[in-house]
């Protein structure tokens, strides 16, 4: 599955061009426990000073099923990686990719499962 996205050119030109949906994007770190221990960590040095353990605090809950820019895997590494307006900052330099899929892999491993 696949949507358009308007690319603009150095002209002001726009054109459409083929970019994967943010559904179909899966975390490479889903589930492998190694990879979700390095995510806590991460997590409690970098994201617990808003989210505290995951439930909320200034920053909102991670562990339900409620997502204000949508909870799929692209959708939260979008968050993580450029930050909101209103308080989440961007952690793509710091972080890189791959320690912010770790992050999502534990946020994932401590999510209520109803």
């Amino acid at each position: 599955m696949s949507f358009l996205l308007a690319a603009w050119s150095l002209t002001g030109t726009v054109s459409a061009v083929e970019a994967p949906a943010k559904t179909s994007v899966k975390n490479p770190f889903e589930g492998k426990p190694e990879a979700i221990k390095e995510g806590e960590k991460i997590f409690d040095a970098k994201c617990s000073e808003c989210h505290m353990d995951g439930t909320g605090g200034a920053g909102p809950n991670l562990t339900d099923d409620t997502w204000i820019y949508g909870g799929s895997d692209a959708e939260v590494f979008e968050t993580i990686s450029y930050g909101r307006k209103g308080g989440m900052p961007s952690w793509k330099s710091e972080l890189g990719a791959d320690n912010i899929w770790k992050v999502i892999a534990f946020i994932r491993s401590i999510a209520y499962k109803k």
